[in-house]
């Protein structure tokens, strides 16, 4: 009967040092995905990738989100600096078009892609040539 108590009581003390002890010193380690989405977007970058505009903040995984026309509208630069033909925009439109996913918020709507994703699949798609 002594155990569970002294398991117990052990608990508790363990819980109230972690309660009162400033373990955190405001700077977190970012999480495997978030440091690799992170990583990631900093490889693609420069004019020959999509990207988001004004600045947008990745979410709290570090993915960065754009519209399907915001892609669209960079589409004529993304082709000129990787210089593709005109045959390749049907393919990067109908690339962007398979990269939309619906919001998972009903109140914003609307198609989305994941930035880092739309162009690891264009470089994918681009080394198969």
């Amino acid at each position: 009967m002594k155990h569970p108590l002294l398991i117990t009581f052990s608990g508790i003390a363990l819980a109230t040092v972690g309660w009162l002890w400033p373990w955190d010193d405001g700077e977190r380690l970012p999480d495997g995905t978030r440091a690799a989405m992170i990583l990631l977007q900093s490889q693609q970058s420069g004019p020959a990738y999509f990207h988001p505009e004004n600045e947008v903040q990745p979410d709290e995984q570090g993915i960065s989100w754009i519209s399907p026309q915001q892609a669209l509208g960079q589409l004529d630069r993304v082709m000129r600096e990787r210089k593709l033909t005109a045959g390749d925009r049907q393919a990067l439109t109908e690339l962007i078009s398979e990269a939309s996913e619906p919001h998972p918020s009903r109140a914003i709507g609307g198609q989305r892609i994941n930035v880092a994703r739309l162009n690891v699949a264009m470089d994918a798609r681009q080394e198969k040539q």
